[in-house]
């Protein structure tokens, strides 16, 4: 199974904020990557756990892209797998 097939069989919604430059993955067993780009500087996608499906997820995630059109995860098997992430259903304290 590539990495594109796993993501996109495991991923259950995506949301971001209003601005586009920060948005959740989540997963069906609960786990949950949160992507951040502010800036040049500030680019980071992190797993709510290691030990879980977020966690196999961010460790085979090269890199990704995040804008009004699209969440883009690119894989290093060469997969990548887009998400249309619904703007402004991004609640900072619904995930914690």
């Amino acid at each position: 199974m590539t990495s594109k097939e796993f993501t996109r069989a495991h991923a259950v919604r995506s949301v971001a904020n209003t601005e586009f430059n920060r948005a959740v993955l989540e997963f069906r067993d609960g786990s949950h990557i949160r992507f951040e780009h502010t800036s040049r500087r500030n680019r980071w996608a992190r797993a709510s756990s290691e030990d879980a499906t977020a966690g196999d997820v961010c460790g085979v995630l090269s890199q990704f892209r995040l804008n009004r059109k699209h969440l883009q995860l690119f894989f290093k098997d060469g997969t990548d797998v887009e998400f249309r992430p619904a703007a402004g259903g991004m609640d900072g304290t619904a995930l914690g």
